[in-house]
């Protein structure tokens, strides 16, 4: 009966779950609008990039001692005066932000379109305003266009990069907002996609020699299913058994043996996704989500606390025995409740696929809900016909 209550809410996660750990098709196709204005341009090769619904077309060729490229990269956004697109390259050895030259393309008050160079900083993303800039990419045409029946932006581009530019893993990256004055785009939201939106590229075969986004999702998928495995599943289950295994309502000899397995997992497997979840945000250390952070070290801080119980409880003969265990009981239930806080706050966090993650846990609570309610009513209905066969002098379940 043990087993089978443990097992049941982990095969339910695990078949959840495992849609959202399938490797994602590294190309797909362009919408057929984008392959409309690839064709216009005469750009040869095409892909579907992995974030913000963007897409990402190019040619390149040599001419002397010069390497062209010619660029075209489109995503949907609202016709809004403000609304902006951007595309980049970045010289350094990582694809991220901070270092990129971009084209940024933004919709003016008036409703024209304008498009601009600019260097990306550092100073850029701790909220410093954004002014066009020389770059050192020469730009030898650009233009920006808006296709109004489909709410479609599409920057084209001829680049020529400096040498150390390479563009057998050249590293580019992309972005969108909502809000900019005149030429200066204000900051984007600091969703998931947002963050992911980096890649490295060889243009000539158009493998994608390096996604940190992709690892990125990988280890949060990896992040999310450990901590609701670990804290969020068999930490209760272990709650659970020693509730209603220890004495009353069902007296097992072995409770707290399958009391600390449970407790043990959970604590591992919930320790290994805390300790990924601190690389993940010391990887994307530009954007943090301080309270989903906070929540996690006062978990793992109590929670190890709690399993230093396994060696250092006092004992029974111990006068303060029983106020260790009110403290024990107390301090136990109240990390269950902020351990589901903090789940849904990593879920929130997962823009725009978090439904997923969010019915998969709320199916898990209500098992676990339903499990606690059937134990709770079998207590109260045991505890009332005990006492009534006191009452009239028969004995007892437990004295039986």
């Amino acid at each position: 009966m043990h087993s089978s209550t443990g097992r049941g809410p982990v095969i339910f996660i695990l078949a959840l779950f495992s849609v959202l750990s399938t490797s994602i098709s590294q190309f797909s196709t362009c919408s057929d609008e984008f392959l409309q204005l690839k064709r216009e341009k005469n750009i040869t090769f095409c892909k579907k990039l992995p974030t913000l619904g963007a897409e990402f077309a190019w040619n390149y060729y040599d001419n002397q001692n010069d390497t062209y490229i010619d660029i075209l990269f489109g995503a949907r956004l609202p016709s809004d005066t403000g609304s902006w697109l951007a595309w980049g390259v970045n010289p350094n050895q990582r694809p991220q932000m901070v270092g990129t030259r971009a084209l940024i393309g933004i919709r003016q008050p008036n409703g024209t379109l304008a498009l601009g160079t600019y260097n990306i900083t550092a100073d850029t993303k701790l909220g410093c305003k954004l002014q066009p800039s020389r770059i050192d990419v020469t730009v030898v045409s650009k233009h920006i266009e808006y296709v109004s029946s489909l709410d479609y932006f599409a920057i084209s581009a001829t680049l020529i990069p400096p040498p150390e530019y390479n563009i057998s893993r050249l590293n580019h990256v992309w972005q969108v907002g909502y809000d900019s004055d005149e030429m200066q785009p204000k900051k984007h939201r600091a969703n998931l996609p947002n963050v992911d939106s980096t890649e490295t590229i060889n243009l000539k075969n158009q493998e994608t020699t390096c996604c940190i986004g992709k690892h990125r999702r990988h280890l949060r998928t990896v992040h999310g299913i450990l901590n609701i495995l670990g804290w969020g599943t068999f930490l209760p289950i272990g709650v659970i058994i020693a509730r209603y295994y220890r004495v009353y309502p069902n007296k097992f000899a072995w409770w707290f043996h399958f009391h600390v397995s449970c407790q043990i997992i959970g604590y591992t497997l919930g320790s290994i996704g805390w300790i990924i979840g601190l690389g993940l945000g010391r990887a994307s250390k530009h954007y943090s989500f301080q309270t989903h952070r906070l929540l996690a070290i006062f978990i793992f801080t109590f929670t190890t606390l709690q399993m230093l119980a396994l060696r250092l409880k006092p004992k029974r003969k111990d006068e303060y025995r029983k106020f260790w265990d009110m403290y024990h009981h107390f301090l136990g239930y109240a990390l269950l409740a902020l351990i589901s806080v903090n789940i849904f706050e990593g879920i929130a966090i997962l823009k725009p696929h978090q439904l997923v993650w969010k019915w998969a846990y709320v199916g898990l609570l209500g098992i676990l809900a339903i499990v606690t309610l059937g134990f709770e009513t079998y207590s109260w209905c045991k505890f009332i016909s005990d006492k009534k066969k006191k009452a009239s002098g028969q004995p007892t379940s437990t004295e039986s």
